[in-house]
């Protein structure tokens, strides 16, 4: 039977704060995340448990209790990225490692632990190195991946080792929390008097099936062995990347224009073979005597082009002071996406849409992607909800779909007030921006009533496309029903 090593990190959203050098966690701090509708706290620091915070209360409560705590919400993806650096980091300790997400690792070390000097001191040389990386850290070691999991959780010890073939026997003083069972079923458990593993043996495995259901026996078999459950090795992502060291620090502009072309050819070669591309692409130059830089560019589509890299990180660069040189650069791709491969085409259509996404490119890096945005269609029958703005990074690669009833080329929101001269339905002569407007024809009327479930106004539309005599088309609109008969232009076509 294989020897599992979990390694559990219950602090990995505050120790990526903490390795950040956030000033925050000095204080009581702690880390929250919402849940229905409010915000609990999920992890605490030692000065805010010492003021009686507590992970699962509310936010209002643990406010209450501690006036000066201070906290931020948990970023999962940040952490994932923190846990998959550490999965990398993993592969001194064993060549089989498995993510146990969202905090933990588990790791085969049969045939390895012999290289540290045995399961303790292996356990403790990984305990030293993630300490040292200013990470919290439990471990467990069993025979089975669950029974490891379970002392690393709930042990009483930083590190909690079963002997080879004495895992059940450990096992058994556990809480009934450590074999992850649904809440439900730990609540029956815990009322029925069963507090730990060990007094489920005492029952027959019909009788726990019968009334608690197949996943108590499931999980008894699990942590015990009777059913394999193997860590399944996965290898961990490509990155995209190239670095270079120099021997010594180079200063010009051309110089390093020419190390930017090398990385980008070898990180463009490596996307392109893989099919793919990236949406940004982060540079980081190390200076001799101000130490890292980093800057990042970003593409309206995915990238593996070389030479647009360097034209976009131009302007970046340009802002960059370096007095005594440079020696030390990466250049990484993120955002990875697959190239949807198209047929090569020729004409103005083709350069007119290469054109637009370079000038997509160059403003987007300037002020910002999240301000250049596009009209997106939506399916709504009322005309102001028929569309609306995304980020350009973020638009779907289709093109405008007209809607179904027609539509003016601009609209006014609100709609804009019509003096009617000579009335009529639509009025034959009214004034709109100071300018006389005479009916010639029209198309109509069209009637909309509003969403009664979301809108405040509930008036019921009606809109009339009248062709003028002064050849503007016009959107006019009216609301039937009321005691005042006033008339607006909602739009103009073109």
């Amino acid at each position: 039977m294989p020897r599992i090593l979990s390694i559990w990190l219950p602090l990995l959203p505050l120790n990526r704060l903490v390795r950040r050098g956030d000033p925050r966690v000095v204080g009581p701090f702690a880390m929250t995340v919402e849940e229905k509708n409010a915000w609990r706290i999920t992890h605490t620091n030692k000065k805010s448990k010492e003021a009686g915070v507590k992970p699962g209360q509310s936010l209002a409560d643990a406010r209450a209790i501690c006036p000066d705590l201070l906290t931020e919400p948990c970023d999962p993806v940040k952490e994932e990225g923190l846990l998959r650096t550490l999965w990398r980091w993993a592969d001194v300790l064993s060549p089989q490692i498995a993510l146990d997400s969202p905090d933990g690792l588990l790791l085969n070390i049969d045939g390895c632990a012999h290289l540290f000097g045995g399961e303790v001191d292996m356990a403790e040389y990984a305990k030293s190195r993630l300490n040292d990386l200013r990470i919290n850290v439990r471990m467990g070691i069993a025979d089975t991946k669950m029974a490891a999991r379970a002392l690393a959780r709930f042990g009483t010890k930083f590190v909690n080792i079963a002997e080879a073939g004495k895992t059940n026997e450990i096992v058994a003083n556990l809480p009934i929390a450590a074999l992850g069972l649904s809440s439900a079923i730990t609540t029956d458990l815990m009322r029925s008097g069963l507090t730990h593993i060990g007094q489920l043996s005492q029952h027959k495995s019909s009788e726990l099936a019968r009334r608690f259901g197949l996943e108590l026996t499931n999980s008894i078999s699990t942590i015990t062995g009777q059913t394999p459950d193997p860590i399944i090795r996965k290898n961990p992502d490509t990155t995209y990347a190239a670095r270079m060291t120099l021997p010594d620090p180079i200063g010009l502009m051309d110089d390093i224009d020419e190390v930017l072309k090398r990385l980008a050819t070898h990180v463009c070669n490596k996307l392109n073979a893989d099919n793919k591309g990236a949406r940004r692409f982060s540079l980081t130059v190390r200076c001799v005597d101000t130490g890292d830089h980093t800057m990042s560019i970003g593409f309206a589509q995915p990238c593996f082009d070389s030479e647009a890299i360097l034209r976009q990180f131009t302007y970046p660069l340009s802002k960059l002071k370096i007095d005594f040189g440079a020696d030390w650069f990466r250049l990484s791709a993120h955002q990875l996406e697959h190239i949807q491969l198209k047929q090569m085409s020729m004409g103005e259509k083709t350069n007119h849409s290469d054109s637009k996404y370079k000038l997509i490119d160059v403003v987007g890096n300037r002020v910002g992607f999240d301000r250049v945005r596009v009209f997106q269609h939506h399916e709504n029958y009322l005309p102001e909800y028929g569309f609306g703005q995304i980020q350009v990074a973020n638009k779907p690669q289709e093109s405008w779909r007209y809607a179904k009833r027609l539509r003016p080329v601009r609209l006014f929101d609100p709609p804009e007030h019509a003096k009617v001269t000579t009335s009529g339905r639509p009025p034959q002569r009214f004034v709109w921006r100071n300018t006389t407007f005479d009916t010639k024809s029209t198309k109509g009327p069209e009637r909309l009533t509003p969403r009664w479930f979301k809108d405040k106004d509930l008036r019921t539309r009606d809109y009339w496309i009248v062709q003028t005599q002064q050849g503007q088309r016009l959107w006019l609109l009216t609301y039937p029903g009321t005691h005042k008969k006033e008339w607006y232009v909602a739009g103009e076509f073109g």
